[in-house]
């Protein structure tokens, strides 16, 4: 399909107006012109595919999602280490993911009840997840076998976790909660500005709380729930945390 001069500035526009933004609200004058002309819409998609992207309407906003392989936008770890000096290695980088993935487990539960600005975690309530995680799925894998049956290194994953200083609810409460190189605490904020950079959450630095975003609900709804691995970690992370509590086995 060919397309006008016309088309192809408007889509071009939109596209890296969505490289810088992330996400964008349908009502935006870009967008909307863009969305009026069906051949300027598929001029976007078809820009976005070569880049290695595609995008995402959700009905209420326009959301570019990067490919993780072939993309030339796509972020490897030296890209991601240069950014992010806090992440030393790549077993940091795992652990993070872990980190991110039992903040959207326990946001993930609910989406017809969700209230924008009143959901949301605290760094200490994650931070005491994840620990309950990691010491579970360590037990479990004493011979390794939990390990490569979810292709997961908790080995490394929870020793790294282990090296970190723990804080307390009562230095939360305190407001002596410290976001160090060498704390649990500082770990998590870095996965959850990886969120924050992608406009899918609020980081209240005065509450020490991480909000969810409409949009992350719209990424997880039109995105996230079509990965299977999404799922299956997701539905690992809950049942561990479920039967940490009642005092049963999660491997299945």
């Amino acid at each position: 399909m060919s397309y006008s001069l016309e088309q192809l500035q408007q889509a071009s526009r939109l596209f890296f107006e969505l490289l810088r933004k992330k996400v964008i609200p349908l009502d935006d004058p870009v967008v909307a012109e863009c969305l009026q002309d069906a051949g300027a819409y598929d001029a976007l998609k078809y820009v976005a595919k070569e880049g290695g992207c595609r995008v995402m309407n959700s009905g209420h906003r326009i959301h570019l999602l990067v490919n993780p392989l072939g993309s030339v936008f796509a972020t490897n770890f030296t890209q991601l280490k240069n950014k992010y000096s806090r992440i030393e290695r790549k077993t940091h980088l795992h652990t993070i993911n872990i980190i991110i993935l039992v903040f959207l487990a326990e946001i993930d539960q609910d989406e017809t009840n969700f209230k924008s600005g009143q959901d949301s975690m605290s760094y200490i309530q994650i931070a005491d997840q994840v620990s309950s995680l990691f010491q579970a799925w360590f037990q479990m894998d004493v011979d390794g076998r939990f390990s490569g049956q979810w292709q997961l290194d908790i080995q490394a994953m929870y020793k790294v976790w282990s090296s970190l200083y723990m804080q307390t609810k009562s230095q939360e409460e305190s407001d002596l909660l410290s976001r160090g190189s060498n704390s649990r605490i500082g770990l998590i904020h870095e996965g959850m500005k990886l969120l924050e950079e992608e406009k899918l959450v609020l980081i209240s630095d005065t509450e020490k709380r991480i909000f969810p975003r409409e949009e992350l609900y719209e990424r997880m709804r039109y995105l996230y729930h079509d990965v299977d691995r999404y799922q299956e970690l997701k539905g690992l992370i809950g049942r561990t945390l479920a039967e940490k509590d009642g005092g049963t086995d999660a491997t299945d």
